[in-house]
């Protein structure tokens, strides 16, 4: 009997253990999960695998996440970072764009612009198929959410799909 009652401990210590694991093992951290990615960040599934475009990048600094109060551009550029298993950049600009205008608002297809690049592939979308929402726009933090069908640039035939996309980038005015 007391040979079955250590067992019995021993099995609802093991099951204790495991269910603690298994929400220990899911970070409360984990934004992907319903959330908004951090300030800087770009988060997007492209072609059914989650990118995460933390570091400022772009060939021209100049036009590095900055807006251009005079012909009202904004231009932001991410990349994935070094040490991520899915590398690429990213790179949306949007332009006739009122930053000051802060409402929440979908913005026109017309105006807006999304690229991915990874390796030699060159992907944009431009046009119908894209969606840009402004979420807020908060000294000068702008949160969005994107989506849409980007074409290579070299055969328009070869697209991938945008879908989930969110960005929350503190942007510079020239």
């Amino acid at each position: 009997m007391k040979t079955i009652s250590s067992y019995s401990f021993l099995y609802f210590f093991l099951l204790l253990f495991s269910i603690t694991c298994l929400f220990t093992s899911c970070e409360l951290g984990d934004e992907r999960v319903g959330g908004f990615p951090p300030e800087g960040q770009i988060w997007a599934e492209i072609e059914d695998l989650e990118y995460t475009f933390p570091e400022p990048s772009g060939t021209i600094p100049s036009l590095l996440n900055t807006y251009s109060a005079g012909v009202k551009s904004l231009s932001i550029y991410r990349s994935t970072s070094f040490s991520s298993t899915r590398t690429g950049n990213f790179r949306v600009l949007l332009t006739r764009f009122d930053f000051d205008n802060t409402t929440p608002r979908k913005l026109d297809n017309a105006n807006v612009r999304l690229e991915f690049s990874q390796g030699n592939l060159a992907y944009i979308g431009t046009g119908d198929d894209l969606q840009f929402e402004i979420l807020s726009i908060e000294n000068d933090i702008i949160k969005a959410n994107f989506s849409g069908t980007l074409k290579n640039r070299d055969n328009q035939n070869q697209q991938i799909r945008v879908r989930n996309g969110a960005l929350h980038i503190k942007i510079r005015r020239e």
